[in-house]
């Protein structure tokens, strides 16, 4: 990891990812509009620079910065927990802030840490507003929308920033991160993430982004910028679009797609979607494209429970939106939670069934996550299935990540049949063949290995 020598205003520390190095980008437009703005920032990536807690502690402190932000999802409080108080054991004057999902979701974590302020929403502006009155002495107003502001007796949430217009962002400081060192299952070859729009109009009750529903798009020329950038300077091959559903606007899609092949842009990329949003037009537009991978939100091979999460879907439409994939030859990968409220046995033994059914390219079954803030969480609570301060608890140690687990399936019986889903998709003749011709990068193929180690016998990891 290239340390910088001289001194910087702003230090960023990435996520401690959990399971492998992906990329965290969310905070890269923050960085850009400071560094347009004159300041001097440093970013902190520890997962795929193998940093340890000590060694990011040092270089913050070596760094001499007058501000710092930390970005945290639930799973990685333990790691900004431990690191925000070490800091501020050694550094007790540096301001320090939160972002991420977490704290945009629940603010209330701040009264618990060594931290003095909080981001929701799009705090891009937010941030440059803090840095300002913190730095140069601008005036400050603390009921800024997208900040959150501790004092003593007082926890000051203000509401989700909003960017109405998120074309007003600088380029996303991508040369800040660890270029070449993120894994992803999908592919062997150098990726990054990108995102060309925010927010999401549907509202499943196990999501996160129930609390940002303003749906709003990158301009086709802005998203074009981005890619030659990603593309032509970084020397990408491989892009992730994560936006949460890619093809909301067919139209805006098969533009993009076909501006993609008029301007000769060459790589592959994935992106997430609904079933109930592709055809054949847009499939052939996204090949074309060089579209090789679309991620589905399953979550049950039960129509019923899957019902009852807001995602009114059909096993019809899944069968036949992952066999028209199969016709333009791009992969899929089916996404599954065990532990639905009111799930049965038979009905989770129904998503296991149904992931072979449909053949994706690869699966992924996770337990339930009660994430803050949304219906999961909230109606646990209500019927005393968790305590309302889980994440508390799980960010200083007490407890291992927290899971939500029905009443009408025992916690043993969820654990067997997670394993289950796992072992019997994974370890067989037809998914490693399908892995097989990505298994020519010996690096990669042992790395598949031990995440898929990991996630089935390990201790709960989520992303």
């Amino acid at each position: 990891m290239r340390i910088q020598n001289s001194k910087v205003d702003i230090i960023f520390v990435q996520p401690m990812d959990m399971f492998s190095a992906v990329p965290y980008v969310k905070s890269l437009g923050h960085v850009s509009l400071l560094r347009e703005n004159g300041y001097t920032v440093q970013l902190i990536d520890p997962a795929p620079h193998k940093l340890s807690l000590k060694e990011v502690v040092q270089i913050i402190i070596d760094s001499e910065a007058k501000l710092l932000v930390v970005s945290a999802f639930s799973s990685t409080l333990p790691f900004a927990y431990q690191l925000t108080n070490q800091v501020f054991d050694q550094c007790p004057e540096l301001p320090i802030v939160l972002e991420g999902y977490h704290v945009n979701a629940d603010p209330k974590i701040l009264n618990h840490m060594q931290v003095q302020y909080g981001l929701r929403g799009d705090s891009e502006f937010a941030l440059l507003h803090l840095c300002n009155a913190l730095l140069r002495h601008q005036e400050f107003n603390e009921y800024t929308d997208g900040l959150v502001v501790k004092k003593k007796n007082e926890l000051i949430a203000n509401k989700h920033g909003v960017l109405q217009d998120v074309n007003t962002l600088p380029l996303p400081a991508y040369e800040f991160m660890a270029h070449g060192k993120y894994f992803s299952a999908s592919t062997n070859k150098k990726l990054m993430y990108l995102f060309t729009t925010r927010g999401c109009p549907y509202d499943c009750n196990f999501c996160a982004s129930a609390i940002q529903r303003n749906y709003r798009h990158l301009t086709e020329d802005n998203i074009i910028h981005l890619l030659k950038y990603l593309i032509n300077d970084l020397k990408y091959e491989w892009l992730e679009f994560m936006d949460l559903t890619f093809t909301i606007h067919k139209k805006r899609i098969i533009e993009l797609c076909n501006r993609i092949v008029e301007e000769n842009i060459c790589f592959e990329w994935g992106c997430e979607t609904r079933v109930d949003l592709i055809d054949e037009e847009v499939l052939i537009a996204m090949k074309q494209a060089g579209c090789q991978k679309i991620t589905f939100g399953v979550e049950s091979g039960n129509e019923q429970v899957r019902y009852k999460t807001g995602k009114k879907i059909t096993n019809q439409q899944f069968i036949d939106a992952f066999r028209l994939c199969k016709k333009y030859d791009i992969r899929t990968m089916a996404n599954f939670i065990i532990g639905h409220p009111g799930e049965t046995v038979e009905q989770v033994e129904e998503s296991i069934s149904f992931s072979k059914k449909i053949d994706p390219f690869n699966v992924f079954f996770t337990r339930m996550v009660p994430l803050p803030d949304v219906y999961i969480y909230s109606q646990a609570v209500r019927k005393g299935e968790i305590e309302s301060d889980i994440w508390i608890q799980y960010m200083k140690g007490k407890i291992g990540h927290p899971v939500y687990y029905t009443s009408t399936i025992p916690q043993k019986k969820i654990e067997k049949l997670y394993k289950k889903a796992l072992l019997s998709y994974y370890v067989s003749w037809s998914t490693f063949r399908k892995y097989l011709p990505l298994f020519n990068n010996p690096k990669y193929f042992f790395k598949v290995i031990i995440v898929f180690i990991s996630f089935t016998f390990g201790k709960p990891k989520f992303k």
